[in-house]
C-alpha cells in the first residue's frame, strides 16, 4: 500500500464541548469522502464512523486488538480506551484465546434460563423503587428509579450484599462521569468495593454460591485457575460498567417519550413494536459512545491507510447514525426495519455479554413506568447530563412530576 495523507478531524470524546456537540461532530465526519479521520488528541489516534466497517473491523481481533499491552512483553497493544489506561481490564483488554476462556465463566448467567430469572428481580426491585415515590408525585428517575432497577439487579448477578447496594451503586455511578483526579471523584469507594470484591472471591472459593463472584473463583482460563486479580478486575467491570449504560439508554428513553405521548398506548400493549422501539432508542441514544482497538498491521480503510500500532477508536454512536446504512438516520423512527443492526453493544468476540438482560430491563423498565405514571412530566430544564461522555452518554439528575397514586394514578404498585 501506497503512503497516504492523513484526513485531520477536530475531534475529542473526553472534552465538554463533545458532550454537547456530538451529533454535529456525527454529521460532519459523515460528510467525508469517507468517514474515518486523524485527531491530534491525547497523541493522535484514528476514528472510524462507517458502521460496516465498524462491525467488521470489531469482529477481526487478529488485526484489531484489545489487548493492554502495558510492559511490552506482546504485540504493542494500547488497551480499549483513549488514551490509554494505566491498568488492564483483564476482560475486556484481552483476545482470544484467554477472553474467550475467561468470558465463557460468565456466559452461563446470562442465557434465556437465566434471563427469565434476572427479569422477575428487576421487576421487584422496580415496583419497590416505585413503591417508595408514587404517592409523592415527583422524583428523581436516576437516583430513585432507575439506579435502584438496573445496580440492584447488577448486583444480584454478582453476589453481592444487597444490604450495601447503595454506597457500591452512586460510587460506580459517579466514576462514570467524574474525571479521576476532578473534585468528587469516589477514589477511596472505588479502593474499598474493589477490596471487597477480592474478599468476595476468596471466600466463595470455600463457600460456593449460585452467582458470578462464586464462577470467577472456582472458574479455568485455558487449564490454569482464574487468579484473584483476573476475578477482581471482572467484577469491577460488571459492576462499573454492567448498569451505567442501561441507565443511559432507558433514561434517554423515557425524555423522548415525555415529549411524544400519542405512542405510549401502543408501547404498553404491542410488544413486538416496544422491542424495536427499543433497538431504535439504542441506536439513537448509543449509551455506549465508542470503543478503542489498535491496529496489529497496516490496513487501508476508505482510501486512509492505518499504520500497525495506531490507535483506532470505533466511534459507535456515529456509527449508528451512518446515513450509508439507516435512511434518515437522525430521525426517531420506532418501526424502522433494521434498528436491531446498531452497533450500540459494540460487536464481535466483545459485544456485550449483557446486552439481552440490558433489553429486558428496558422493555419492563419502559413498559411499568408508561403504565404506572401515565401523566409523567420530566423538567427538561433540570436535567443534568455527564459533563464529559468520555464512555457513557449518561445521565445525572432527571427529576420528574406525576399524578400520585393517592390521586388516582392508573396501575397499582405491587
Amino acid at each position: 500500500m501506497s503512503a497516504l495523507k492523513k484526513v485531520r478531524f477536530a475531534f475529542d470524546h473526553h472534552s465538554a464541548s463533545y458532550a454537547t456537540t456530538w451529533p454535529e461532530l456525527a454529521r460532519e465526519i459523515h460528510r467525508l469522502d469517507y468517514p474515518l479521520a486523524w485527531s491530534e488528541s491525547h497523541g493522535g489516534y484514528w476514528v472510524l464512523a462507517d458502521w460496516a466497517a465498524t462491525k467488521a473491523s470489531l469482529e477481526d481481533w487478529e488485526t484489531f486488538s484489545s489487548d493492554n499491552d502495558l510492559d511490552g512483553t506482546r504485540k504493542g497493544g494500547r488497551g480499549v480506551t483513549v488514551p490509554r489506561q494505566p491498568y488492564s481490564l483483564v476482560l475486556n483488554e484481552s483476545d482470544p484465546p484467554v477472553h474467550t476462556a475467561r468470558r465463557r465463566a460468565e456466559m452461563p448467567f446470562f442465557l434465556p434460563k437465566m434471563l427469565r430469572h434476572w427479569e422477575q428481580v428487576a421487576q421487584a426491585h422496580l415496583d419497590e423503587a416505585l413503591a417508595a415515590v408514587i404517592e409523592k408525585g415527583s422524583c428523581d428517575l436516576v437516583r430513585d428509579v432507575i439506579v435502584p432497577t438496573t445496580a440492584r439487579t447488577t448486583f444480584e448477578i454478582v453476589g453481592w450484599d444487597m444490604s450495601r447496594w447503595e454506597d457500591a451503586a452512586f460510587s460506580a455511578h459517579a466514576a462514570g462521569f467524574i474525571t479521576p483526579g476532578a473534585p468528587g471523584y469516589p477514589f477511596e469507594e472505588m479502593a474499598r468495593l474493589r477490596t471487597t470484591f477480592r474478599q468476595m472471591l476468596a471466600d466463595r472459593r470455600e463457600n460456593p454460591r449460585e452467582d458470578i463472584a462464586t464462577a470467577l473463583a472456582r472458574a479455568e482460563v485455558n487449564g490454569r485457575p482464574m487468579t484473584i486479580d483476573e476475578g477482581e478486575s471482572m467484577i469491577s467491570a460488571l459492576v462499573f460498567g454492567g448498569f451505567d449504560t442501561t441507565t443511559s439508554a432507558a433514561l434517554h428513553a423515557l425524555i423522548w417519550l415525555d415529549r411524544h405521548r400519542d405512542v405510549h398506548a401502543r408501547l404498553i400493549e404491542d410488544v413486538a413494536y416496544l422491542n424495536n422501539a427499543i433497538e431504535e432508542f439504542l441506536r439513537m441514544f448509543s449509551p455506549a459512545t465508542g470503543i478503542a482497538r489498535t491496529a496489529m498491521r497496516p490496513v487501508e480503510l476508505g482510501g486512509q491507510r492505518i499504520e500497525a500500532g495506531e490507535p483506532v477508536y470505533f466511534w459507535l454512536a456515529a456509527a449508528n447514525r451512518d446515513p450509508r446504512k439507516f435512511e434518515d438516520p437522525e430521525r426517531m423512527w420506532l418501526e424502522r426495519p433494521n434498528a436491531r443492526d446498531h452497533v450500540a453493544f459494540s460487536a464481535g468476540g466483545h459485544r456485550c455479554l449483557g446486552a439481552p438482560l440490558a433489553k429486558v430491563e428496558l422493555r419492563l423498565m419502559l413498559q411499568t413506568i408508561l403504565a404506572r405514571m401515565p401523566d409523567y412530566q420530566i423538567d427538561h430544564d433540570g436535567i443534568e447530563p455527564y459533563p464529559s461522555l468520555k464512555s457513557t452518554n449518561g445521565l445525572i439528575r432527571v427529576p420528574v412530576t406525576f399524578t400520585p397514586a393517592t390521586q388516582g394514578l392508573v396501575g397499582a404498585v405491587a
